[in-house]
């Protein structure tokens, strides 16, 4: 757990200020939601902060200001409480950095913070990433864990959508472990809207369709707002969209079915052997990873 952050800076310098906010975030970034007190989570909210001012200043950061904000919302909850008072917090000192030191000086601060937020999450993924990106979870596919660790290495969120609608044509039962369905959901608000137009249609229209995720209004309205968008595009009617939608599930389902199967022409319980080549028997290859799965072919 993180240490109680030094007694809230109040002239806020720099150099000591990013080696507290380093430190607090860097043991927080594994941690489980909800065991962050609040002035853990200011720390990750002024990484955001800092990481969205140095986009505006087009200062090109490996890690989008949206993951320490995905970030922050994991660790409270998306409770709006939370978010206002850190909000509140960081400006009233940010405030008080430029009175006393002039607005040159807060800037060069907050794109130090910015920078050192961005490299730390590049570090902690890249440190995590060997150890998670082959977890599986109780449900056989790759686990929350290990898609999250993918994201913040890679930066490609779309594909893991892809892996997920792929894998669950029809949503997720919410009734069962679903950390890999509510992880989606934040990737959809870190991706934002337009991060979400690079996403494929399969994703967009499975996820629009179907239930992934408990309760995160902020991603299910950008992906509505995203849905709606392809449709007036494609010139699709509501049911013509979801007529598509549903024969995107059943193809990737049916995919599944075939990639899944034993060997064609096995007799019983089946060979431990490979057929020999020219057999005519259907050989099934397993890939690992994202977007893995099996692919069948005739040898």
């Amino acid at each position: 757990m993180a240490p109680a952050p030094p007694a809230r800076r109040s002239p806020f310098r720099a150099a000591t200020g990013t080696i507290a906010l380093g430190t607090a975030v860097s043991m927080l970034v594994a941690a489980a939601p909800l065991r962050a007190n609040t002035d853990d989570a200011e720390l990750i909210y002024e990484c955001g902060l800092a990481m969205q001012f140095a986009e505006r200043k087009d200062v090109q950061l490996t890690v989008p200001a949206n993951r320490a904000m995905g970030h922050f919302a994991e660790v409270t909850r998306n409770d709006p409480n939370l978010r206002n008072e850190a909000d509140r917090q960081i400006r009233a000192v940010w405030d008080g950095m430029r009175k006393s030191d002039g607005q040159p000086a807060l800037e060069r601060y907050i794109l130090s913070v910015a920078q050192d937020c961005s490299d730390l999450y590049v570090e902690l993924a890249e440190r995590d990433a060997a150890a998670v990106e082959g977890e599986l979870n109780s449900l056989g596919t790759l686990s929350a864990a290990a898609l999250r660790s993918y994201a913040t290495r890679t930066g490609d969120l779309g594909e893991i959508a892809n892996y997920l609608v792929y894998n669950y044509p029809y949503g997720k039962d919410l009734f069962k472990p679903n950390e890999d369905g509510d992880l989606l959901g934040q990737l959809v608000v870190e991706a934002g809207a337009s991060g979400l137009r690079r996403w494929s249609d399969e994703a967009i229209y499975a996820i629009a369709n179907k239930h992934y995720w408990q309760y995160n209004p902020p991603a299910t309205r950008l992906v509505d707002a995203e849905y709606r968008r392809r449709m007036r595009m494609m010139r699709q009617t509501q049911s013509e969209a979801q007529r598509w939608a549903q024969r995107a599930a059943d193809d990737r389902a049916a995919q599944a079915r075939r990639a899944n199967a034993p060997y064609v022409g096995s007799i019983g319980r089946g060979s431990s052997s490979r057929p020999t080549p020219g057999s005519g028997v259907v050989v099934c290859t397993t890939h690992k990873g994202i977007g893995g799965g099996r692919v069948c072919k005739e040898d």
